[in-house]
């Protein structure tokens, strides 16, 4: 039987490389893909209901989220909008151009690491007790920044706030993933104040079953800051013109109002939906 003759060792060679070449083109143009579709627009928030999630903790569907998907689809715009625990969704919008961030305070400290696109509400941070924990009269924040434990949730707005309180720099601030593993600590015991606004706080009740009256707010750590969508550095001029036309549009004619009303009037998810029976997980 006659056998196939067998390459040359310098066809046989040749053809290897012309394999390796195809494959190396191959993966080039697999990556180059990839990169472009890591480059397009994405959004990223943290849960928060009501304002950036609402049905569950993996659903930007809140009232700020609905004013970025009107303020995006105005602009002719397309972007992900993906949840993440807020340190993480921060060190995105840092880290990586052609980011949208919401819900974010603006604060001097945060001012020149982001471009800002729109006003979306106010927010005032306090802290909370628990409601049976009275010892006489409440305590200034001078002085409960020098003899309690407090606890905030890592980059947020509070802690910055309680910082820069902290001038002789004795705070005993304990920083935690979520408002849900700060009120796990306060009624533990771990702390004696925990950080946030009443609307956070009143969803982290919520999401425990918990009565709103079962912590006492005390005093206010910052003065109202306004919570805007925020770009990323690195973000095209084009988008970020756009979306900051279609956040004036939507200002101008009280539809940001309206949505914003009407998306905060809707009661949260009770303790009986998915919310609730998953609360927001503790992630560094």
């Amino acid at each position: 039987m006659l056998q196939p003759p067998y390459p040359s060792t310098a066809a046989h060679t040749c053809r290897q490389a012309s394999y390796r070449l195809a494959g190396c083109l191959l993966l080039a143009s697999l990556a180059a893909h990839g990169q472009q579709a890591d480059k397009g627009l994405i959004a990223v928030t943290e849960p928060w209901p009501p304002y950036n999630t609402f049905s569950n903790d993996d659903t930007a569907d809140g009232a700020h989220a609905l004013i970025v998907q009107r303020a995006l689809a105005l602009s002719g715009l397309q972007a992900q909008t993906i949840v993440y625990p807020w340190a993480r969704a921060m060190a995105i919008a840092q880290s990586r151009p052609n980011t949208l961030l919401f819900s974010l305070a603006r604060t001097p400290e945060r001012e020149n690491k982001f471009i800002w696109i729109g006003k979306l509400s106010q927010t005032q941070q306090f802290l909370w007790r628990l409601e049976t924990a009275v010892h006489g009269a409440e305590p200034s924040l001078q002085q409960i920044l020098r003899c309690c434990s407090i606890c905030t949730v890592r980059k947020d707005v509070s802690e910055e706030a309680l910082r820069q309180q902290d001038s002789d720099h004795t705070m005993q601030l304990v920083l935690t993933g979520s408002h849900n593993d700060c009120l796990r600590m306060l009624r533990s015991g771990s702390v004696a104040y925990m950080a946030g606004s009443p609307y956070r706080v009143q969803a982290t009740l919520q999401q425990s079953s918990l009565p709103a009256s079962f912590l006492h707010k005390t005093t206010a750590i910052a003065p109202v800051r306004t919570l805007f969508l925020a770009a990323s550095h690195g973000t095209p001029g084009v988008t970020v013109n756009k979306l900051q036309q279609a956040m004036q549009q939507l200002q101008q004619s009280g539809e940001h109002e309206r949505m914003l009303q009407q998306a905060l009037s809707r009661p949260l998810p009770g303790s009986g939906d998915k919310a609730a029976a998953n609360p927001i997980p503790s992630k560094p």
